[in-house]
């Protein structure tokens, strides 16, 4: 039987620059830190040029994110200032909500919860792919996660999922 981190999200295919819902476990918060948001040109998926904000996280293993209104919102409160500037350093946790309307119809996308979590260790997640990769040689080779959980913090469930991947 596969397990969750076998199987392949059908987006994954439609290969994007761009953080989205198939890059995020499904029930799972991504916590990062936004290091900067700046104004980019990107494609929506009519291929219609505009500028959008985009953050960019401290931990490049994790893609940058276009924002919408309703996620700029909350990271305005969490900066208590309406300047894109002024959102560095902002600590958010990110998820999927299922029943977005968008383009005509109900879809999936990506949303930072009104909450901020404290600030710490960031927490190891498979779409963090070259720390996750590492961290599953690592246990591959020593049969422990001890030097990992020094820079992450890990889930009992993630601490299993990279087990798994180990074959152990």
């Amino acid at each position: 039987m596969e397990t969750e981190a076998q199987k392949q999200h059908w987006r994954k295919v439609f290969l994007s620059d761009y953080l989205g819902s198939c890059d995020i476990d499904e029930g799972k918060d991504l916590k990062v830190v936004i290091k900067n948001v700046e104004v980019r040109k990107v494609k929506d998926p009519q291929g219609k040029e505009s500028e959008r904000n985009v953050a960019f996280f401290t931990n490049k293993e994790v893609k940058p994110m276009i924002l919408n209104a309703t996620n700029c919102r909350v990271i305005k409160k969490f900066a208590k200032s309406p300047y894109i500037n002024d959102w560095n350093n902002i600590s958010v946790s990110i998820y999927v909500q299922g029943d977005i309307k968008a383009f005509g119809e109900l879809t999936e996308g990506l949303r930072i919860r009104t909450t901020q979590p404290p600030v710490g260790k960031p927490e190891l997640q498979p779409v963090m792919k070259t720390v996750w990769d590492n961290a599953v040689k690592y246990y591959k080779a020593n049969e422990s996660l001890d030097k990992v959980k020094e820079r992450y913090t890990i889930t009992a469930e993630i601490e299993k999922k990279i087990i798994e991947e180990a074959g152990k």
